[in-house]
């Protein structure tokens, strides 16, 4: 075991990010509220589509809650460890492990949820002029794509380190770094004695590069399969799909780029022991605060149909057919016939 003398550890409190935490965190609640209000009340998404869009949004909602109000983290560079501030170390003493455990849950089933709603909105443009239910196959894929979240978080649960294992990698290894201890709530991890710390560290490594993947995947069939099903639909059909995948790549997108960027950052200050690195640590958990209330701002400015709902009161908009909607279908040699579409479903 490495041993680094020279590091030494600033235990105080860091008031600005704590600060901010509490401001964003007000704000963010509100925000995503809206932001479920707004998908509840719009009548033109698909019913399952709309689930999993609830799903990722209310998911958003208590990820932003857990971070910025219950959790309020701090980690600690360059030692692999952290503490809590917030709600649930102050008024519940839930220790910081725990709270670290729930932090990580939220963040995989937003990511479960995010390739999830990718893959439903899929299905759904994929079987526009047919009338097959969702095989069973999405199913099982829906299922256990969310319960990788969940087999994550087991795993990371017993990758704790008791107090005196913690005291003893810390005198070890940054022997001028003791004074860490002094914060009741703090939690100290290694990967060198407590082996489950790398079978966590795997398992996020492969569930982030296989959504990334599998994002990928399909979203370039879904533009394909969009771009093929477009003499089957009205423009306004094909426009509000449009507008839906767009908005749904750029949710998944701009969130995965906030949630990567920092985390990644993280975890490279803690491989290669960087010094001095405490106030980046800070930035880079500011940043990654972001994320859900970004997925939601984004969610308004690329959806029409919300600006809108926002600009009327947040009164629904009203289901009508325009002339657009209207095909004509020729019945014989002399005759035409009208036929009105639905109105376009995103």
């Amino acid at each position: 075991m490495y041993s680094y003398p020279e590091v030494t550890v600033d235990i105080t409190s860091p008031t600005v990010l704590i600060n901010f935490y509490r401001i964003h965190g007000t704000f963010a609640f509100f925000f995503n509220i809206l932001g479920v209000f707004l998908i509840m009340k719009n009548p033109r998404i698909v019913k399952l589509y709309r689930g999993f869009m609830l799903n990722m949004q209310i998911l958003s909602l208590l990820a932003d809650a857990q971070t910025t109000i219950l959790m309020q983290p701090v980690y600690i560079f360059p030692i692999i460890g952290g503490y809590t501030n917030g709600v649930w170390w102050n008024i519940f003493r839930l220790s910081s492990h725990i709270q670290m455990g729930i932090f990580i849950l939220l963040l995989y089933l937003q990511i479960a949820s995010i390739v999830c709603a990718i893959v439903t909105k899929y299905h759904v443009v994929s079987s526009i002029g047919n009338a097959s239910d969702r095989p069973f196959l999405f199913w099982m894929f829906v299922l256990l794509y969310h319960s990788c979240a969940f087999i994550i978080f087991g795993v990371y649960c017993v990758s704790y380190l008791t107090k005196q294992e913690a005291f003893d990698v810390i005198k070890t290894k940054f022997p001028n770094a003791m004074n860490v201890f002094v914060i009741d709530s703090v939690e100290v991890y290694d990967l060198e004695v407590n082996k489950w710390m790398m079978v966590t560290t795997s398992l996020i490594s492969a569930m982030l590069f296989s959504s990334l993947l599998i994002s990928f995947y399909f979203s370039v069939r879904l533009l394909k399969t969009l771009r093929l099903k477009r003499l089957c639909l009205s423009a306004r059909s094909f426009r509000g799909h449009q507008i839906a995948v767009t908005s749904l790549m750029a949710q998944a997108t701009i969130p995965f780029i906030v949630i990567l960027i920092p985390i990644g950052t993280i975890v490279y200050f803690f491989i290669h022991v960087v010094p001095n690195a405490q106030e980046i640590s800070n930035t880079m958990m500011a940043i990654y605060s972001f994320h859900s209330s970004l997925s939601t701002a984004v969610m308004i400015i690329s959806t029409p149909q919300y600006r809108k709902m926002i600009r009327r009161g947040f009164k629904s908009p009203t289901a009508v057919t325009s002339p657009q909607t209207t095909k004509v279908f020729r019945t014989s040699a002399t005759g035409l016939r009208l036929k009105k579409l639905s109105t376009p479903r995103m």
